[in-house]
């Protein structure tokens, strides 16, 4: 299908036969995403975002990691075109963490500066900026980075430099994606060419600005790619005018609307509404300045409104000069006698009027510029809010889960013992010390039962159990313990540099428990041991440990004892840590957690 892309003339007839030919998902979610890849190709914008996101339901991760992956960064690309950046950051942002989870450095990257173009398209520069040098700064440590990726991250980083008026940085990165040429086709540097050109034109560099932007519109013209070709159109648009051609100015414009329209693109015809706003200023005609002004200001998105009340006002400020020095005019014609005293007060007014509109155009400007900054920081926060609730909520869910699991596996089986040990008794004669003995024994596994039940249900109530919690239950524990088994010394001690306060999550702390309940009923089982310490310890980077020494018995390490030791190296396993267990015979047993 991949195929199908090059030939546009009979793509449409080749998508059709494929999809007669489909029979698994894996199918269907390649057909999708490769028809999403056409229509994205051919400017159908809407469709390509309804047939990446149906490639979505049959792809997974597991099966086909790249082109799930390139489904989200398809979709970041569209609704950044499209205009809706709460998507596109979102999608964005899924794209990042599939990568992330397929251990894929060169989509890790890609992400990352999708989701800084995003932040350019709504003038959040140095968010861009630092989106796109942390995708940089992954692909510089992997040894296999893809240079045609390499080459879209350093161009993110340049045009965000570029919009945010930093000429400088801006070419220093262009060049660095120019350094790439080697190693791929001359026409994927189109926008690099396009950029560098954009650069030197805000730089006042007009000719060798345009000989970089013609370079750039004959590979686009080529390839069809409206967006592009606008974006060629409009600097050379801008660089006539900037020039005094007008003439040759206003037959650019007309060819950026034509591409602009075809491209579908909001942030597109954003800029060329405004680029007109200014092309009509700088050949004097006000009314068609402000008229391309308000379609201008209607299309941005009401963080940008302020700025078209500042923008207006300018407008409107000249417009209002240029009407009283006609009058002035007509005035001093028929009002000879008096053109002195006239022509010194109305200067003397048009000098007032000047420097009151100075001062209250830099007072509206500070206060809608800081105005406009609260709102994007508002925005991001909000993003970002919204993003760690998600992730909070999903780990959360994730550890309720294993504990749900280990209530089954664990407490299950044991209801099933008991029940199975009742029901025996019905068919088994014995006497009446046997039948006591027996359902003593019955009896003392149920508090166990019901003890790990209140244990597990004491975890699930909690999103969070601290240390002193914690200590708390093991200060319990030792109590029973020590009731049970007076002849031996219990100690419960906690390393000086481990914080109270310190917060584990729910699957952590009743595994952290279980391990010490475990090692403990060992120990005064098997060890016959006169002394037992359990020790809550400060583990690698912060992390909470614990430890169990008794100075019992000790065995052969080669043969241990049991199922018990298996069952706690397997709840240390649950929760990332590992368990050791050092012993010799005669020695003492330490079984730690770290």
């Amino acid at each position: 299908m991949e195929s199908a892309l090059s030939k546009k003339d009979s793509a449409k007839f080749i998508f059709e036969e494929q999809r007669q030919q489909l029979k698994t998902r894996q199918d269907s979610g390649l057909y999708f995403y490769f028809l999403g890849r056409y229509q994205r190709s051919i400017g159908e914008r809407r469709t390509a975002v309804e047939s990446n996101l149906t490639a979505l339901k049959f792809l997974t991760l597991e099966s086909e990691p790249d082109y799930y992956i390139r489904a989200y960064n398809n979709l970041t690309y569209l609704e950044s075109i499209l205009g809706d950046w709460e998507k596109a950051m979102y999608y964005g942002q899924k794209a990042f963490e599939s990568a992330r989870i397929a251990q894929d450095s060169n989509r890790m990257a890609y992400s990352l500066a999708d989701m800084s173009i995003v932040y350019h398209d709504m003038e959040q520069y140095d968010k861009g900026v630092e989106f796109s040098k942390n995708g940089l700064k992954i692909l510089n440590a992997f040894s296999k980075s893809d240079p045609l990726i390499k080459a879209f991250v350093i161009n993110a980083i340049a045009i965000n430099f570029d919009d945010w008026d930093q000429p400088d940085s801006a070419l220093f990165y262009h060049y660095q994606v120019l350094d790439l040429y080697p190693q791929l086709d001359s026409s994927r540097f189109t926008n690099t060419f396009n950029n560098v050109g954009n650069t030197l034109l805000k730089q006042e560099k007009f000719l060798e600005a345009k000989k970089w932007i013609e370079i750039s519109l004959k590979y686009n013209l080529r390839s069809g790619d409206a967006y592009k070709i606008a974006s060629n159109f409009q600097n050379l648009a801008t660089i006539a005018y900037s020039l005094g051609d007008f003439s040759q100015a206003e037959i650019l414009m007309d060819s950026t609307y034509k591409y602009v329209k075809a491209s579908q693109s909001r942030e597109k015809l954003r800029d060329y509404l405004f680029d007109q706003f200014r092309f009509q200023r700088k050949k004097g005609d006000l009314n068609s300045a402000i008229d391309y002004l308000e379609q201008y200001a209607s299309l941005k998105d009401t963080i940008f409104k302020e700025d078209r009340v500042r923008m207006i006002g300018e407008i409107q400020t000249l417009y209002e000069v240029e009407t009283k020095e006609r009058e002035l005019a007509e005035s001093r014609a028929a009002l000879a006698e008096n053109e002195l005293i006239v022509k010194n007060r109305n200067n003397q007014l048009l000098l007032l009027l000047l420097a009151l509109l100075v001062i209250l155009s830099s007072s509206f400007f500070i206060y809608y510029r800081q105005k406009n900054k609260n709102l994007q920081l508002e925005q991001e926060a909000k993003l970002q809010a919204i993003y760690a609730e998600q992730e909070t909520q999903k780990m959360l869910a994730e550890q309720r889960n294993l504990i749900s699991s280990d209530l089954h596996d664990n407490i299950g089986a044991q209801l099933t013992f008991i029940v199975s040990s009742l029901n025996q008794l019905k068919f088994l004669n014995l006497e009446k010390e046997q039948l006591s003995e027996k359902i003593d024994r019955i009896s003392g596994f149920t508090v166990e039962t019901v003890n790990e039940l209140r244990d597990t249900i004491w975890a699930m109530n909690k999103d969070a159990i601290s240390v002193e919690d914690l200590q708390v239950r093991l200060a319990g524990l030792i109590q029973k313990a020590q009731a049970s088994c007076p002849q031996i010394q219990f100690e419960l001690k906690i390393d000086a540099g481990v914080t109270l306060q310190v917060q584990l999550n729910s699957l952590e702390g009743v595994n952290l428990y279980r391990i010490a309940q475990e090692a403990l009923n060992n120990a005064i089982r098997h060890a016959g041991a006169s002394r037992i310490a359990i020790f809550i310890t400060k583990g690698n980077e912060g992390s909470i440990g614990l430890s169990v020494r008794d100075n019992g018995n000790g065995f052969d390490e080669k043969n241990l004892p049991g199922n018990g030791m298996n069952t706690m190296r397997t709840r240390a396993e649950r929760i990332g840590k590992e368990l050791k267990i050092e012993s010799e015979l005669g020695k003492g047993t330490y079984i730690f957690v770290c």
